[in-house]
């Protein structure tokens, strides 16, 4: 998707849709961070009759918190305006609000380890969003792609006839996940959205379309590690006895964290033609900075394992307090240098605080 961009767009246009994308994320994450991995908790640990309610109360919930999340985005950016038109922000609001439908579903999917339903959901999404981004005529090019990122929400048609003799009931186990979720659905888009504006400031949107290309690229080892940590271990997780879990976490750290640390070094290796293939020649940066945001890109994936533990014993308000110690902290360590921000100070401000939140999800994983 980004070389699609890159393409028809320039750093310019990958920055705006990285920008889009944040208010998608924010609209859909308040409900599908916490209660996504809640639900995906307790089906696993539920009995086959109990499953069915529990995705319509999460749904029900997902949908309820989400709504006035969107409504108040797309609000403020008709009332305020943006860098971006009002009714873009709208129809990324909404398509934020309805991905809360396939996404709920996804972690349904998750909790009842069917894998290959999870893929088919992944990769048809994917397919939208590309044929949208090749596709769609330049003037509608990011609203054809916000609008593909909605479609997978028909997956909910498909089950409305199973899920008709469930009624939804009230579970406490739940919404206990609803805080986590607030805090890291709106907190993580809105300090990538106010990063990305910080270094546009500072530097220039290219320089913060070149940043967004490392994430994203950097993103191929997270994303993988983070799919084995939440399709793989949080299931495992959700099943060990309090004497198991400590195996499992370690089991996880070898098989997840070590790996992506090798996966990582390589890319550094060849990032630089990489990134000219994938985006354009003009998107270089300092290899300093590359290795500063790779190390703390693999402080993240460590830092997910005892997060990953975390929503499988329910201690949400660990998790929440958290969040404020990952993209939070990096925003505020990024407003802080102001004008003398540069890409390597970047990449050393998002080391360091992932390394902070490392630091304490470890803590809180063996507080007892």
């Amino acid at each position: 998707m980004d070389k699609i961009l890159a393409l028809r767009g320039g750093g310019e246009l990958v920055a705006l849709w990285a920008q889009l994308f944040s208010v998608m994320e924010l609209v859909a994450g308040v409900a599908l961070a916490g209660l996504g991995g809640g639900l995906s908790v307790l089906v696993a640990q539920a009995p086959p009759q109990r499953r069915y309610a529990l995705l319509r109360e999460a749904l029900r919930l997902g949908l309820s918190v989400a709504l006035p999340v969107g409504l108040a985005l797309a609000a403020f950016a008709w009332l305020y305006g943006t860098q971006m038109p009002a009714a873009l922000i709208a129809l990324a609001c909404l398509a934020g609000w309805m991905a809360v439908i396939a996404g709920m579903v996804n972690s349904y999917w998750l909790g009842c380890e069917y894998r290959g339903r999870m893929l088919a959901l992944a990769a048809g999404t994917a397919a939208l969003a590309l044929v949208a981004g090749a596709a769609a005529p330049p003037p509608f090019l990011l609203a054809a792609v916000a609008a593909a990122h909605a479609a997978p929400a028909v997956v909910l048609a498909v089950m409305w006839r199973s899920l008709q003799g469930h009624k939804p009931a009230a579970h406490h186990g739940l919404r206990r996940y609803v805080l986590p979720g607030l805090a890291i659905g709106i907190l993580s888009p809105v300090s990538l959205l106010a990063v990305r504006a910080l270094v546009a400031d500072a530097l220039s949107w290219h320089e913060a379309g070149v940043l967004q290309a490392l994430w994203r690229t950097s993103d191929w080892i997270c994303g993988l590690a983070w799919g084995v940590l939440s399709v793989f271990y949080l299931p495992k997780f959700a099943a060990a006895r309090p004497d198991e879990l400590p195996i499992v976490v370690r089991r996880a750290f070898i098989t997840v964290v070590m790996p992506s640390g090798a996966l990582l070094a390589a890319l550094f290796m060849a990032h630089r033609p990489l990134l000219g293939a994938l985006y354009e020649p003009g998107f270089v940066a300092p290899d300093s900075a590359v290795a500063l945001l790779f190390a703390g890109s693999l402080a993240r994936v460590a830092s997910w394992v005892p997060l990953v533990a975390l929503y499988a014993m329910r201690r949400t308000r660990a998790i929440a307090i958290g969040e404020l110690l990952s993209l939070p902290l990096f925003a505020a360590l990024v407003a802080l240098r102001g004008p003398q921000l540069t890409l390597e100070v970047a990449g050393g401000l998002w080391l360091l605080s992932f390394l902070a939140y490392c630091a304490f999800n470890l803590w809180a994983m063996r507080r007892i």
